[in-house]
């Protein structure tokens, strides 16, 4: 990925541009600052593989910024590149509502700025490194296979269907399957000590019933009279 160069062949100006009053050269078709990449030709914003939405007059504020990254962009510049044919009236709210739909969509904020700094009473400023390249870089490993799993989910769910991210590790799985043997046999251990508790009391309580019959048959009878 290369950096910016004015050496560098320049991409022809798109009919977005030609619509604007300032035609914008850049030595590549692909831009990339932060996490972001820029498609210029199809005037595209991608963010970890997933397109980013804007609209064009937005799309445009953002090309003026990086066409002059780390310089200032002023107000009135912004206004012409936006509107050129409207040079009667100032516009300022239009250029506010551009500036705050791009910030919103690169997540930015005017008091704590990442990409773009607002300097007071003169304009706006680039502040993040900007590369060009060739072609759209890869998505990540992690991101693709994150969006995978979303839409899996969500289509499990559209069925009925609960779905499960990940599968259990086999040393997991294992282990679940030992502790829950321990478990029954603790369980049995328990039933076969209550059980044997049980009848040995009620052989205890049966015992001297059967000792005092036998008693009585060994023993005369105290109440009949003696020869």
């Amino acid at each position: 990925m290369d950096s910016m160069s004015t050496n560098a062949s320049e991409t022809k100006p798109n009919e977005a541009e030609e619509r604007t009053g300032t035609v914008l050269a850049f030595p590549k078709r692909y831009l990339r600052f932060g996490a972001f990449q820029v498609d210029l030709r199809r005037e595209e914003i991608w963010r970890d593989g997933q397109r980013i939405k804007v609209q064009s007059k937005v799309f445009q504020t953002l090309l003026i910024l990086l066409s002059r990254a780390g310089d200032v962009v002023t107000r009135d510049e912004v206004r012409k590149h936006l509107w050129p044919d409207d040079q009667t009236l100032k516009l300022d709210a239009n250029v506010n509502t551009s500036m705050n739909k791009l910030r919103q969509a690169l997540g930015d904020s005017p008091d704590q700025p990442t990409y773009i700094e607002t300097i007071p009473r003169r304009g706006y400023c680039f502040v993040a490194p900007v590369e060009f390249a060739d072609e759209l870089k890869a998505a990540p490993a992690r991101t693709a296979f994150a969006t995978k799993a979303r839409k899996a989910i969500g289509s499990e769910r559209e069925t009925g269907q609960e779905a499960l991210p990940y599968s259990m590790p086999v040393a997991l799985r294992i282990a679940t399957l030992i502790l829950a043997g321990m478990v029954v046999g603790a369980l049995l251990v328990l039933l076969a000590w209550f059980s044997y508790g049980r009848s040995h009391r009620a052989s205890n309580l049966s015992r001297p019933v059967v000792c005092a019959q036998i008693a009585d048959l060994n023993c005369p009878n105290q109440g009949s009279p003696q020869s």
